[in-house]
């Protein structure tokens, strides 16, 4: 069973998807560059011929990278609160965000917090605006991995 302390949360919910990035500034590039050469040999043109595949392309990258973009919010979302709910348990408990590991990235009903040598279940209301801790008990210790960054 995998722990993921608080510090692994915040920097992998603030990754920026690079290839997405790179990919926009190639073709935005490409576009500026075809459109300066379009715009100094208007008669040329293949110069126009490009600037429209280009601007396609960068529509179409968009649009393809849209979906990955939306869920990438989900998750990055579902982590905010999940961080949330360490600050908060850390804040109870008072303890330091340093000392508690998550089993899940997400709120989950049964999730598992454990800070020191303490394991706590947690149990939310219909909506998830609170939550109440157990002290739960984890069969084989063994299994436990902690993973902090």
């Amino acid at each position: 069973m995998n722990f993921y302390s608080y510090q692994y949360l915040v920097e992998h919910n603030n990754e920026p998807n690079f290839l997405f990035i790179i990919g926009i500034v190639i073709l935005a590039a490409a576009i500026f560059i075809t459109s300066l050469l379009y715009f100094r040999n208007r008669s040329n043109n293949k110069y126009r011929d490009l600037l429209i595949i280009f601007a396609f392309g960068i529509i179409l990258f968009i649009g393809i990278n849209y979906n990955n973009y939306e869920q990438q919010l989900d998750i990055s979302n579902k982590t905010n609160q999940t961080l949330e709910l360490m600050r908060s348990v850390a804040k109870e408990k008072k303890l330091s965000t340093k000392n508690l590991y998550s089993n899940s990235s997400s709120l989950t009903e049964g999730m598992l917090i454990k800070s020191g040598n303490d394991i706590y279940r947690v149990s939310f209301d219909n909506n998830q605006g609170s939550y109440t801790l157990t002290r739960a008990s984890v069969i084989s210790s063994q299994s436990i991995q902690l993973i902090k960054k």
